[in-house]
């Protein structure tokens, strides 16, 4: 009984230590740093011809002052400085968000892991890090990640896997294109709500495809997701590592562990805030699917692919990997020919 409750354990004693520590460096750095009184001069309580990105977004002017503040941070991160590793953190960041939400639609899941648009819309506010720390310890502990009984279905169906798949793609990847080519405050303001944006899309699309109509298993559709994006993140990482000597890559991927002095420009303290930001909720990611292995072997086979593709293929891919294997054993039964 004890071994069983000590994944849960060791749950409870990582990962909100990792959102403390999240917290820390990307909200409390930020502030000793001064950036987030940068970010406030830009945005005066009133609109002014002085602030270009102090304009009325909703009409509400306490929500248009902190997405001010907002739209002033992304913008100042579409620089030649930051934009390249905006572009790696999303892209990284995209199979992530396919898994949770591959299992909310997995049959017989935990109510804590239904509505992940819950994780992602605070994630926008709360950041990436802090966020996620905190979703992986609610799937360890809410028993998402542990082997489920024998008989009870695990298949994410072909209508779910499609919708998820044209939710992601219109919330995060048009989105996200729109926001980054336009740079247009408006564009960037509605991109905070992306999440919605994505499940609205997804829920629309099920409409249209419903279960009940396309109950095939969907595991060729989830597969084929993680390979594409393995592929893609693996490409870029590689890239970077091949055309970057080593101290160009520590300024790419390493945020600073001292406080920025307050002297530092707007762009490279955007910078470090998204380092601290992807440091965080990608190694939680990783953490996490330790919990994927169904014994101590593969849990330790987890931990050796991790730490020898992370730095090799990039975080995204090496979850993307992790995420493909635990797939491919809860759709055991599809794979081998047996019925549902």
């Amino acid at each position: 009984m004890t071994l069983l409750k000590l994944p849960n354990l060791a749950a409870l004693l990582i990962f909100p230590s990792l959102t403390v520590l999240a917290f820390h460096f990307i909200l409390g750095h930020g502030d000793a740093s001064g950036f987030f009184d940068k970010l406030s001069a830009q945005c005066p309580y009133a609109s002014s011809d002085d602030a270009p990105y102090r304009l009325p977004y909703t009409g509400i002017q306490s929500i248009d002052k902190t997405l001010c503040g907002i739209v002033v941070f992304f913008h100042a991160s579409f620089g030649p400085d930051v934009a390249p590793f905006l572009i790696y953190f999303l892209a990284s960041a995209a199979p992530i968000m396919g898994h949770a939400y591959f299992e909310s639609s997995r049959p017989n899941r935990p109510l804590l892991m239904a509505y992940p648009v819950v994780f992602f819309q605070i994630m926008q506010l709360m950041s990436f890090g802090a966020t996620f720390s905190v979703y992986w310890m609610l799937f360890i502990l809410s028993g998402a990640s542990r082997l489920p009984p024998s008989g009870l279905k695990t298949t994410v169906t072909k209508a779910h896997a499609q919708a998820i798949l044209f939710g992601i793609f219109l919330g995060l990847i048009i989105l996200t294109g729109c926001m980054i080519i336009m740079q247009d405050p408006y564009v960037t303001a509605i991109w905070q709500v992306f999440p919605i944006v994505s499940s609205v899309a997804t829920v629309s699309h099920l409409l249209v495809r419903p279960p009940s109509r396309y109950p095939d298993s969907g595991f060729g559709v989830v597969r084929g997701f993680y390979i594409a994006s393995f592929v893609l993140i693996s490409s870029m990482h590689i890239t970077l590592i091949m055309s970057k000597d080593i101290d160009e890559l520590k300024a790419f991927m390493l945020p600073s562990i001292e406080v920025l002095q307050s002297s530092t420009s707007i762009e490279l303290q955007s910078l470090n805030l998204l380092q601290w930001d992807a440091t965080f909720g990608f190694f939680s990611a990783v953490l996490g699917t330790l919990w994927f292995g169904r014994n101590a072997k593969e849990t330790f086979t987890l931990l050796a692919w991790n730490i020898l593709a992370t730095p090799l293929v990039g975080p995204g891919a090496a979850f993307s990997a992790s995420a493909l294997w635990r797939e491919s054993w809860l759709h055991e039964d599809i794979k081998t020919g047996k019925q549902e």
